[in-house]
């Protein structure tokens, strides 16, 4: 299947940082009925970082989702929570190979491995590393943006091939 159009991505990102936190909460919980192993994974593996980081790995998810939604324009099937652990540690071990490696050799690596959905891995690269720009940045450690990062990418596969099945 096709990447999700740059556009779509832009719409919805812009979409939902309008949203007022009453919405945000109801769209939550919408999400957590429609995919309770994808909430549920994202809340447990935050369990032990700072309250703002987990809430912004939370709306990044929901984000993320809505651009599935929007740019397949269909019903995203349940997800298993086998799937995603399965997917988690593939790119965690993906991740740990990379430890060490040359700065080219892991350029590299990280557009092949992000080519299927680039322009929503931009969205969380760029959501990530420009928090300043933000009126209310969350102060992000290079590991909170490393764990967030191995996270919703672990979220964009998983929605992708789910979509895509």
């Amino acid at each position: 299947m096709e990447p999700i159009d740059e556009y779509v991505v832009e719409e919805i990102w812009q979409e939902v940082s309008g949203f007022t936190p009453s919405q945000i909460k109801r769209e939550m919980q919408k999400l957590g009925k429609e995919q309770p192993a994808l909430l549920s994974f994202i809340l447990e593996f935050t369990d032990e970082v700072d309250q703002e980081v987990k809430g912004l790995a939370l709306y990044m998810l929901f984000t993320v989702y809505r651009m599935f939604q929007k740019g397949f324009g269909k019903k995203i099937k349940s997800i298993s929570p086998d799937k995603i652990i399965n997917c988690y540690e593939s790119n965690e071990k993906l991740m740990q190979r990379l430890e060490g490696a040359h700065d080219k050799f892991y350029d590299r690596i990280a557009k092949t491995q992000v080519s299927e959905q680039p322009f929503i891995m931009k969205y969380i690269l760029e959501t990530l590393f420009e928090q300043s720009d933000d009126e209310d940045p969350v102060d992000l450690t290079d590991d909170d943006i490393g764990y967030l990062y191995l996270l919703l990418k672990t979220g964009v596969d998983i929605l992708n091939t789910t979509t895509n099945e």
